[in-house]
């Protein structure tokens, strides 16, 4: 058994594979194993996993129908057999020493999950990123004090640290009952994954300020990429993360629940101020969702003045909640 299981899905990102794959196999714990996962990439990828495999022994290779990148994780996480479980997307890389110093952390102190930063790599520039919670150990009654009032969204309707789920690595039992992704949700898939691991876990590490991995700011992925139904995906997301948060005795989400709901709401109206349509597509489209049952409900709840983000993005949140001066937020984002 070895001692770290490398998850890799890998789909029409034949330009970066290699890099990718390189730092993994000369990561400097040598106890892993790496396992590609090629959704049914149209490209090269297929043949460049195989000629991987051919010359390093710890590369397994799976060829599978394209299904998305949450079919590709959950082929993997049924193939992995390491003590610890991570995941690398096929377009980054990560520094040379990142699972030796991971993992000599989650030993030291017998660590359910833990967590690094990373660098997002832009075209001329880098810059590190962190998360806005304190640095070091977690216990369990640490972990609900500290860690359950921002598990599934911050107070500021931002994600909260495990959206990245690239940057953690945990103990594979964690995965009895087995924990997998939503099939068919294409956005924010990491956000139910690794809330609900946090939630299993006893113990959690952060180290804050050690960024190891290297995420690329690739404008063709799926998060940067414009789709017309993307509402659709958030609402199953959301009814899944109502599923597993919300009727939950030990601890009261709903408040996140809620926020969470926000926070999709506006990633997809600024998409749709930003998209090719005539305003009144646009109007239509984002009046049929506020008008949705789950948005109203949620707009009940929310006490609006209450929130903890910027002026102008509080009184663009009352003009959702009660629908009015679509047209004009319109016409102020298209100035933008």
């Amino acid at each position: 058994m070895p001692k770290l299981s490398i998850i890799v899905p890998v789909y029409k990102t034949e330009k970066y594979l290699e890099r990718c794959v390189t730092s993994l196999r000369n990561q400097t714990l040598r106890d892993i194993e790496i396992i590609l996962v090629d959704d049914g990439s149209p490209d090269d990828c297929p043949q460049l996993c195989d000629a991987f495999a051919a010359t390093d022994e710890r590369i397994r290779v799976i060829h599978k129908p394209n299904g998305g990148v949450s079919t590709a994780r959950n082929t993997g996480l049924d193939a992995a057999q390491g003590t610890y479980i991570t995941f690398v997307d096929s377009d980054d890389f990560i520094e040379l020493d990142m699972y030796e110093k991971m993992l000599a952390v989650a030993e030291e102190y017998d660590c359910d999950v833990v967590m690094c930063d990373c660098v997002k790599d832009f075209v001329d520039h880098s810059e590190v990123y962190s998360h806005s919670i304190r640095s070091g150990f977690y216990d369990e009654a640490q972990l609900r004090e500290e860690y359950y009032p921002h598990l599934l969204m911050m107070e500021n309707v931002e994600y909260p640290a495990t959206i990245s789920n690239v940057t953690i690595l945990w103990r594979s039992t964690l995965n009895t009952p087995k924990q997998r992704y939503p099939v068919g949700v294409r956005y924010s898939e990491d956000l139910l994954f690794g809330a609900m691991l946090l939630r299993r876990a006893k113990s959690f590490y952060y180290m804050k300020g050690e960024a190891l991995y290297h995420y690329i700011m690739n404008p063709t992925s799926a998060s940067h990429t414009f789709v017309a139904d993307k509402w659709q995906d958030y609402k199953v997301l959301y009814g899944k993360l109502c599923e597993a948060f919300g009727n939950n005795d030990a601890y009261d989400f709903s408040v996140q629940l809620d926020k969470c709901l926000l926070f999709f709401l506006y990633n997809t109206i600024g998409e749709i101020y930003g998209a090719a349509w005539d305003e009144k597509e646009k109007r239509q489209r984002i009046r049929a969702i506020l008008s949705s049952p789950e948005v109203r409900e949620m707009f009940r709840r929310v006490k609006v003045g209450r929130l903890p983000v910027p002026v102008k993005q509080r009184m663009i949140t009352l003009l959702y909640k009660y629908r009015v001066g679509t047209g004009l937020l319109i016409k102020y984002y298209e100035k933008k």
